[in-house]
């Protein structure tokens, strides 16, 4: 219900019941006939139920957003992110402005801000998402007429950057990089991204293994339904259902893994198969920081050095490289599925087709010739260990090793060393005894060990003449002038 009433001697206004109970009033109408016609109006909308009420949309969305984030049945995880979108992102934007005054033109000059600024597309996809969400149930509450965020196709300029594929290592590589792991995390963090490459489970799904999952005498692992992933946030850890219902799944395992698996148990007193050293779970970002990246990336640490291996894969790389490994394998698509935990966009396909035992024991055969390839490649098996530091020779003066001047006449080539070891494997040429030119002739070079039994050369001698009174003048190494005895 709305009435008009008089507000000032040339103003008028409508005044109208809120569905809370009180009053509003909308002023400003200069006559009562346009008041009226206003009021009418008002009326009409609020019995067809769009009417949008002016002190509802002058709602910041500060203020909406605080009591539209509690009111969500989301995962812990999700809501996390999306306070984390709010907190850094949009909320520092589009805090302090009204519902009804976010234009779609403001939204899209801040996705151009930040499009500018670096940051990825799918990025800014996540925050203009969770945006719409917020104003989409505005628009539902009666708050703001529309949503100022809507799709609209063919806009802009054509995006010509190509996706990057994600880096994916072969099995080489992945023993390479649990090598190099277990110097860093020691044999648990080996076992775990071996294990990872070669049953294609998600990190969570490794880290909530539980004993009881591991069947090693009939070799499968269960993925829990109820209690399958080991799920964080912020600063807590727990146990709850994977990501989806059909990652709750029996893989099978090949023989060499359940061998290692075997052995790993034997001397693991642990209830959970993958733990720290003090047999609690293992937090993802200090096993990513301290253990993954230097072992993938390289570093440099006291007694080893670790070399890079793939720059840029991550955990979840692992799962793709399983993935092509069962590609190139041969395996069937159903079969791929029900090893990852996949749905089949095909229903029809998903639901008539099963994995046969045969399919089973190629898999796994090809897995174990992998494996065993593996093994045999030029990868070392453990990082290198650094060499002690060896003392450095003095260094031979440059008047042992190299000359002045050009020498007239052949060399000095007394001694007992064979002078052609110095020529290239190859190269080799036969040396006419009885040449006598420079180029030809075997040369005499002097060496730390070889002082001792050769004369000390400080500098060239000439030719020796006929008598040794004729020879010239020499200065020694404190500038006299000797003679030649």
């Amino acid at each position: 219900m709305a009435w008009v009433e008089q507000s000032g001697q040339h103003s008028w206004r409508v005044r109208y019941r809120r569905h809370t109970g009180t009053t509003g009033a909308i002023p400003g109408f200069p006559d009562r006939k346009v008041a009226e016609t206003y009021a009418r109006d008002m009326e009409t909308d609020q019995r067809r139920q769009v009417w949008i009420d002016p002190a509802d949309s002058r709602t910041t969305l500060t203020d909406w957003a605080a009591r539209w984030l509690p009111a969500q049945d989301l995962d812990p995880r999700t809501i996390d992110n999306y306070r984390s979108y709010l907190r850094c992102q949009i909320l520092p934007h589009f805090g302090d402005a009204s519902l009804g005054e976010i234009t779609a033109l403001d939204i899209d000059t801040w996705t151009k801000q930040v499009a500018d600024a670096g940051y990825a597309a799918a990025t800014i996809a996540s925050w203009v998402k969770l945006l719409s969400m917020i104003l989409t149930d505005a628009v539902d509450q009666h708050l703001i007429p529309t949503n100022p965020v809507r799709q609209r196709g063919h806009r802009g300029r054509r995006c010509r950057t190509l996706a990057r594929e994600r880096v994916w290592p072969t099995p080489e590589q992945v023993l390479r990089i649990a090598n190099q792991a277990s110097a860093l995390g020691g044999t648990t963090a080996r076992l775990l991204i071996i294990t990872a490459a070669w049953t294609g489970c998600r990190r969570g799904e490794l880290a909530a293994l539980h004993r009881d999952n591991l069947h090693l005498d009939t070799g499968h692992l269960t993925v829990d339904p109820d209690h399958g992933s080991l799920h964080e946030c912020g600063g807590r850890r727990w146990l709850g259902p994977p990501k989806t219902p059909s990652s709750a799944r029996t893989i099978t395992l090949p023989p060499f893994l359940v061998r290692l698996l075997r052995q790993h148990l034997q001397t693991h007193p642990y209830e959970f198969v993958f733990t720290n050293p003090c047999g609690t779970w293992l937090w993802r970002s200090s096993f990513h920081r301290r253990i993954l990246r230097p072992a993938i990336d390289g570093t440099r640490k006291p007694g080893a050095r670790i070399y890079p291996v793939c720059p840029g894969l991550t955990f979840h790389g692992l799962r793709h490289s399983h993935t092509t490994w069962l590609i190139a394998g041969g395996a069937p698509e159903i079969a791929q599925a029900r090893r990852l935990g996949h749905h089949l966009p095909n229903r029809v396909v998903e639901t008539y087709s099963h994995v046969a035992p045969e399919v089973e024991t190629r898999l796994l055969a090809d897995l174990q010739r992998r494996w065993h390839k593996a093994t045999r490649s030029r990868y070392p098996k453990r990082p290198q260990q650094r060499k002690p530091a060896m003392k450095t020779r003095r260094p031979i003066p440059p008047s042992l090793t190299t000359r002045q001047r050009p020498i007239p006449a052949a060399p000095l080539t007394v001694g007992k060393r064979d002078n052609t070891r110095h020529v290239q494997r190859g190269n080799e040429k036969q040396v006419d005894p009885l040449s006598t030119t420079w180029s030809g002739t075997p040369q005499k070079h002097p060496t730390r060990d070889s002082l001792t039994r050769l004369q000390t050369i400080s500098q060239d001698q000439p030719k020796p003449q006929e008598s040794p009174s004729d020879q010239p003048k020499q200065p020694d190494r404190r500038g006299l002038i000797t003679k030649w005895s």
